[in-house]
């Protein structure tokens, strides 16, 4: 999983570095959707499998406020 995520973030750079060079070099109006199929694939791909690597063998309970809602309910 984490070769994934490396080569993700990997070709994802790449397209920002095309894009930049195709808006700076070229004057192509192609340098926009390149760099928006980036932006698509960072957000709907990269991040969620990040987060799912992370957090994936973790006890979520561990990182709950414990006494937060009994304090409240005194109030």
């Amino acid at each position: 999983m984490k070769r994934i995520i490396q080569l993700l973030l990997l070709i994802i750079l790449s397209l920002f570095a095309y894009g930049l060079y195709l808006q700076y070099y070229e004057h192509n109006i192609l340098h926009q959707k390149i760099m928006g199929f980036g932006v698509l694939l960072l957000v709907f791909l990269l991040l969620p499998l990040f987060i799912y690597h992370r957090y994936k063998d973790k006890n979520l309970e561990d990182f709950r406020f414990k006494g937060f809602n009994q304090d409240n309910k005194n109030d």
